[in-house]
């Protein structure tokens, strides 16, 4: 009898030598092959241990329901909702480390070409609950924008001046719980890139060729992405302001009236025209004080490489149709015929 108890403890031992190195093999040594394919897992909010062992073993990642479990108990691990991809023969370690860490959820958003800050604040507020609209409104403010790192672009913007015409419209993939000063900086950083691609180097002493500084050139591309759509037609008339500008005529640009109205006209009222604002180029000579909107590239590229022409008017129909003019008078008479 004692004979037999202890071939039964020595069977018992050598069962839990096995079991133990099976155990320590599939929890530290075991890896992928390296043609293993990827399986992808949903773990449901809410899901207990042993369903996620049996999922696990299902879907073939995992040998040992038990070893699995034994693990997450021993190392006091926590598994997280989420989807993940895992391969079969991975450790239980980096099983478990994988579920640990839920991949944080992503957010599309896009920014269309010609939008303001404003504008762009109410989409960021809108896709991304962390953000508010008082947030927004400080980062893109003058002082809020201070907190920022980017050097190069911040460098040539006004002390007085906020982020209107640096926040680059694209389509961003931002964390779901991404932060004000993250965002505004993903879009400078954005034109910044952009910029680059199109080979477009911002001067140290940041004035362009012809004169213009970089802030100055932004805010006449805002002005250029406000007022036609085509990459021809803002050739044409970047060339036409620039133009008006050499002679000392004024813009006369609908969109900045635009801009501090809050209209959007084809053309503006002449009570509208006469609005008091530094914005308002039917009042005052030259550029305006900044951007009137965030430019897409075309925009951007229209007034650092001009069309020449000998027009001096333009206008833009309902329709988008833009219709140039030489003369005032052939200008008026464009008016009668294509605006309502």
């Amino acid at each position: 009898m004692i004979r037999l108890i202890g071939i039964l403890l020595g069977i018992a031992l050598l069962v839990g030598i096995v079991m133990s190195g099976s155990y320590v093999f599939d929890a530290y040594l075991i890896s992928p092959d390296e043609d293993a394919q990827t399986v992808r897992i949903t773990i449901e909010e809410g899901a207990r241990g042993y369903a996620i062992a049996e999922q696990l073993e299902e879907l073939g990642i995992i040998s040992s329901k038990l070893f699995f479990r034994t693990y997450v108990r021993l190392s006091n691990s926590v598994i997280q909702a989420g989807t993940f991809e895992l391969k079969p023969g991975m450790s239980l370690r980096a099983i478990v480390k994988e579920l640990g860490y839920a991949a944080a959820q992503e957010v599309q958003v896009t920014i269309p070409e010609g939008f303001t800050a404003e504008q762009i604040g109410e989409v960021i507020v809108q896709a991304l609950p962390e953000i508010e609209s008082a947030d927004w409104e400080s980062i893109v403010s003058a002082q809020g924008r201070r907190v920022l790192t980017e050097d190069v672009i911040l460098t040539g913007i006004p002390s007085d001046q906020g982020l209107e015409g640096y926040l680059f419209p694209d389509t961003y993939r931002f964390r779901a719980d991404a932060n004000v000063s993250t965002v505004a900086e993903t879009m400078i950083l954005t034109l910044k890139r952009r910029l680059a691609e199109n080979n477009i180097t911002i001067p140290r002493n940041l004035i362009f060729e012809g004169g213009l500084t970089f802030h100055e050139m932004m805010t006449l591309a805002s002005i250029v992405e406000r007022e036609v759509r085509s990459a021809e037609d803002m050739k044409l008339v970047a060339g036409i302001f620039y133009t008006r500008m050499k002679i000392g005529m004024a813009l006369q640009a609908d969109s900045t009236v635009n801009y501090v109205t809050g209209k959007n006209d084809s053309a503006v009222s002449l009570e509208d025209s006469r609005v008091v604002s530094a914005y308002n180029t039917y009042q005052h000579l030259g550029l305006p004080p900044g951007p009137i909107s965030n430019p897409g590239m075309n925009a951007i590229l229209a007034v650092l490489n001009p069309t020449d022409s000998d027009y001096l008017y333009f206008l833009t129909t309902d329709e988008g149709e833009v219709m140039y003019a030489k003369t005032f008078d052939e200008h008026v008479a464009n008016k009668y015929q294509y605006l309502k």
